[in-house]
């Protein structure tokens, strides 16, 4: 209970300036289904961790959110929850960007059913957008070719790493998603990141975007890891709602044998 306290204080305090109840929630119960306050277990628990930072725009911050809650309610992906041994999932989203800006805008929850994903897509919607008049502050390494801004991935797969801790509810199996449009240029190498989570029995998936020529290699080396993983690109942002829409039924199925698979 006092990790869980702890790990309640790091991220709750900046979610609770946007959502309080959201925040009070992580720290005690969680957003569970109407049926089941408190699930025994869950098929898979899917963390999303979603770029915000200085090198999104305005419009690819609006884009990730619009994917995330067209995937929550696509059919395939809740056709895929009922056939789960639970039939259920556990589900968190946060936001990250460089500085240890992490903000949790969906605190722990189940999907079960239609009525579930319209809640967590609901939550998608009204998250607080970041304020962008700081745009641009940042600048660059040499490692980013040219793009904008600071981008700290290994952030994003720590805090992911620690928030998995929090689950009140045990998973078969656990997914950590990371979007981004760029390489990691801020803080500790991803790699020592990505294997600890690996060790920890974590699975870590990429949905890259963006003209980074080199980006989607640079994922698989450094990012994405752990049994069935898989990294999704889209070339242009414009298109990411389409991708992520199918986004977590493939988390589902990645992983599984290719007989329950298929």
């Amino acid at each position: 209970m006092l990790f869980r306290r702890l790990i309640a204080a790091l991220f709750g305090l900046a979610f609770a300036a946007a959502a309080p109840a959201a925040a009070d929630d992580l720290a005690g119960t969680s957003l569970a289904s109407r049926d089941h306050p408190m699930p025994i277990g869950t098929d898979i628990n899917i963390i999303t961790a979603i770029d915000v930072s200085d090198s999104i725009t305005q419009q690819e911050e609006k884009l990730q959110y619009d994917g995330l809650s067209r995937g929550v309610v696509d059919p395939r992906f809740l056709a895929r929850v009922a056939e789960g041994l639970e039939q259920r999932v556990g589900f968190l989203v946060f936001t990250w960007s460089s500085g240890g800006d992490i903000r949790i805008v969906v605190p722990w929850t189940v999907i079960e059913d239609r009525a579930d994903g319209a809640r967590v897509a609901a939550l998608l919607d009204a998250a607080p957008r970041i304020d962008r008049r700081g745009f641009g502050m940042f600048r660059p390494s040499s490692l980013d070719q040219g793009a904008r801004g600071m981008t700290d991935i290994a952030e994003a797969v720590r805090s992911a790493l620690q928030i998995s801790m929090t689950a009140p509810f045990s998973a078969g199996r656990s997914v950590i998603n990371v979007l981004s449009n760029g390489v990691d240029n801020n803080g500790q190498n991803p790699q020592v990141v990505r294997d600890e989570a690996i060790r920890q029995g974590m699975t870590i998936n990429g949905v890259v975007f963006g003209n980074m020529p080199d980006l989607p290699d640079y994922f698989r080396r450094n990012i994405v890891g752990g049994p069935g993983a898989f990294l999704m690109t889209v070339q242009k942002p414009a298109d990411l709602p389409i991708a992520l829409e199918k986004k977590f039924w493939q988390d589902l199925i990645a992983g599984l044998p290719e007989s329950a698979a298929g």
